[in-house]
């Protein structure tokens, strides 16, 4: 996953921007000059010309202070009326991604074509395997009639010279789910009805149109305010800076957060809980559990019939944790702050779910890519704050950042109720990570165990787990790194 190209820089430089004035209490008066002095020296040109790459850096503004920018037009009130909303306004219960329409640049569709590296070999595998007789040989070259192929990929995987490309549409290709359809004239737009929200498209499209919408201006403003905001870390965000978790704990107070709760606290909890829930089913008969932590799982379990009557009920541990910070200080405004889009989702839906478990226990989600500018914008050395002591969570809990994680929490509190003398079935966990097209097909094919067994499945939607999550700063291998730390002790854990 890219993480430096230029649609990266920009996002963030524009958060940068947010942040900044937001700090400096200038965002109503200065934010409608942020296009032209973004586009000041040394910018190149994007677009048509420099007025089509400003208009559609005010259509991404648009979506970082929250509103959707499908179809809007760049012109139709000023920057600052949106930002005074957004800081006056409360949660707004929308989907927390939007496509740019103007930025989107309508790619044609996914297609095989003959390059300059084509031998005309006599062979001509490419021709002889096509099954719809869609390839042809005009010049000494091979040919591919678009009416007549269907994108099987048969000649590129034949041909020895590799002469034949794949030309894809990045955001299709990249989505699991087919979430991402084409209009009348060729423009993006997401299916919010499939779309998963594991944000693949947010870092795949190289036009930068999919745009997740921030509640950075709302959360920076409550602070502002004064009042009492509590930031839950999730163990995947604390891996994501290379120092103590004491030391961004102390930053994240020195920003304004009142206070500074490990999500791992309420990990620990979470896996007591679904090691009860799998041993209860069992006992019902019903020997297959899927875990709940990763809320693009859960999305993507509905569309599965044979699936979804297994996912837990127990809440994650964002819900959790939101849940012990509105029970120790009921007037607690409540931040989660992780690397996954599909966590705003996920508060919103227990904001409005009334009866729902956790209803309302988190008002804000902000990004480890947020919370990054959020540092830079206030000139803040992380390496330089003293360390403050968290709650102290267990390694198992925080340990939930990284594929496997879970699975082995649970697996270790069933051990725990056997020693109590709990009767506990022989349990094996099932571990996918990565939410691509194949693992979705196997997940559909999984069975119950057999008599006596039962199955344990954890499921992440990022490869290797929410250290890998779409708003990650830093790369899968250090985050993952940083969290063997944060676990044990050392650079990532608090002092």
């Amino acid at each position: 996953m890219a993480r430096e190209n230029n649609a990266v820089k920009l996002r963030r430089e524009l958060l940068f921007r947010i942040a900044r004035l937001m700090l400096e209490n200038r965002l109503e008066a200065d934010i409608d000059s942020i296009p032209f002095e973004t586009t000041r020296d040394g910018w190149e040109i994007i677009r048509c010309c420099i007025h089509h790459d400003r208009a559609l850096i005010r259509l991404r503004l648009l979506g970082m202070l929250g509103f959707s920018a499908e179809k809007m037009s760049d012109v139709e009130r000023p920057l600052r009326e949106y930002a005074a909303e957004a800081m006056k306004a409360g949660r707004q219960d929308t989907f927390p991604l939007t496509m740019i329409s103007e930025a989107c640049n309508s790619c044609a569709k996914t297609r095989y074509l003959v390059t300059d590296a084509c031998q005309g070999c006599f062979a001509r595998p490419c021709k002889t395997g096509c099954p719809r007789n869609a390839v042809s040989i005009k010049d000494d070259r091979s040919h591919i009639d678009p009416e007549r192929c269907i994108n099987c990929g048969l000649c590129e995987k034949a041909c020895p010279f590799h002469a034949i490309v794949k030309v894809p549409v990045p955001c299709e290709e990249t989505c699991p789910v087919g979430a991402i359809r084409k209009g009348d004239d060729g423009t993006a737009a997401i299916d919010e009805e499939k779309c998963i929200l594991c944000g693949r498209c947010v870092n795949a499209c190289p036009f930068g149109a999919p745009v997740e919408k921030s509640e950075l201006v709302r959360v920076m403003a409550t602070i502002r305010a004064k009042k009492r905001v509590t930031a839950i870390v999730a163990p995947a965000a604390m891996a994501q800076f290379p120092f103590s978790a004491g030391q961004f704990a102390a930053s994240l107070l020195r920003l304004g957060f009142t206070e500074v709760m490990e999500a791992a606290e309420a990990a620990d909890l979470v896996a007591v809980e679904e090691a009860k829930e799998l041993a209860e089913r069992f006992s019902k008969g019903d020997g297959f559990l899927a875990t709940s932590c990763c809320p693009s799982w859960t999305r993507a379990a509905r569309s599965i019939p044979s699936m979804a009557r297994h996912v837990s009920d127990t809440p994650s541990p964002m819900i959790v944790a939101g849940m012990l910070a509105k029970k120790r200080k009921p007037e607690s405004f409540t931040v989660f702050i992780g690397p996954c889009i599909a966590k705003k989702w996920e508060a919103r839906k227990s904001a409005a779910g009334s009866g729902a478990a956790g209803a309302g226990s988190i008002d804000a989600v902000l990004t480890s890519e947020e919370v990054g500018t959020m540092l830079i914008a206030a000139s803040i050395q992380v390496n330089e704050e003293k360390e403050i002591v968290l709650s102290g969570a267990s390694p198992m809990g925080r340990g939930f950042g990284a594929s496997g994680g879970v699975a082995a929490a649970v697996t270790r509190e069933l051990a725990k109720l056997a020693e109590e003398g709990s009767f506990v079935p022989d349990v094996e966990a099932v571990v996918v990570s990565g939410l691509t097209k194949e693992n979705l097909a196997s997940i559909k094919t999984m069975k119950p165990r057999p008599e006596g067994k039962a199955a344990l499945l954890e499921v992440m939607a990022c490869d290797g787990g929410c250290v890998n999550g779409p708003c990650s700063i830093a790369n899968a291998k250090s985050a993952k790194v940083f969290l063997e730390k944060y676990k044990f002790g050392g650079a990532g854990q608090a002092g």
